[in-house]
């Protein structure tokens, strides 16, 4: 088997093709740096917005694996995350492909609401509906990770979480927010892919547990270097008591912004109970998820 992945030199991507223990082609476009993906992968350019490159891309391969998409950039995502989508969907059929893996995210489940005010999320479900919205000539797999830590962050995309535990000896609010999270490791990722390439079909839930604030800042300290405390302080406190604080400090020209801020509270990927813990593979622990983060990002020189 042959697996064309795109998307191939992000997290996803490099973590697949350093794990996949099958004949891989990395699609690259042509202004992508390739250092980073394993020497015996074979790369070939092309780009979602050109159908012809598409097409030569896709010689001689028998599955795709689809994980490009613009993440960040709201004015790519229409043209990335849903045309582009469609149009590596006709140009798979039309190459006679036997299977389609597609790397969703957890809020365009079905059983999962959708954020409407997320333009990333309403392009991925989008996509949804050229996947299973149609006939296609091949299989179509779709996974929904939640919030993915692990190795090979190279985009730094959880390093938001880890820089300020790593440069404080104590971390009080304001420097962090009210958040809840549920937390999934990179590799549970690959291998649900990989699941996927043997022969499973259908939508593929990747969750793990839903956690709190305290748990995750705990641990990601634990495994920080420099011995971090945490304190955890509850909503109510901060509500009626950092935010004050912090409105009077901005009034008096000392912060440069206001408290309503810190009474935003964040999610990073919870969903309702009986969706949490899923995946068809067996799952590695968040605390392994974060760890490995960590390590990795000492081990590149960034803690």
């Amino acid at each position: 088997m042959t697996v064309l992945v795109t998307g191939s030199t992000g997290f996803i991507g490099l973590n697949l093709l350093h794990a996949l223990d099958r004949e891989a082609v990395a699609m690259v476009r042509p202004s992508s740096s390739t250092s980073r993906l394993p020497d015996d992968v074979d790369t070939v350019e092309a780009d979602l917005t050109n159908p012809d490159s598409l097409v030569s891309a896709l010689e001689g391969v028998d599955s795709v694996v689809h994980l490009a998409a613009a993440v960040y950039d709201t004015a790519r995502m229409a043209g990335t995350n849903t045309t582009g989508t469609e149009r590596l969907v006709e140009a798979a059929a039309a190459a006679d492909v036997e299977r389609f893996v597609f790397t969703s995210t957890i809020g365009a489940h079905p059983d999962v609401p959708a954020d409407t005010g997320s333009a990333y999320q309403q392009s991925k479900v989008a996509s949804e509906e050229l996947l299973f919205g149609r006939d296609h000539p091949f299989a179509v797999s779709a996974i929904y990770p939640t919030y993915i830590f692990g190795q090979r962050d190279y985009r730094l995309t959880r390093y938001e979480h880890v820089q300020p535990i790593a440069t404080n000896r104590v971390l009080v609010p304001p420097l962090y927010t009210a958040a809840t999270y549920n937390i999934v490791h990179v590799d549970d990722v690959v291998a649900t892919i990989d699941h996927c390439l043997d022969g499973a079909t259908g939508r593929q839930l990747v969750t793990g547990p839903n956690l709190t604030n305290k748990q995750v800042l705990g641990a990601i300290a634990r495994h920080t270097p420099g011995k971090c405390t945490v304190v955890n302080v509850p909503y109510s406190a901060i509500r009626w008591g950092v935010k004050p604080a912090m409105d009077l400090l901005y009034r008096v020209g000392i912060s440069p912004v206001p408290g309503e801020g810190f009474l935003q509270r964040g999610d990073y990927g919870t969903v309702r109970q009986d969706l949490t813990e899923r995946a068809p593979v067996r799952q590695r622990s968040w605390q392994s998820a974060i760890r490995d983060t960590v390590e990795w990002y000492d081990s590149v020189g960034l803690l």
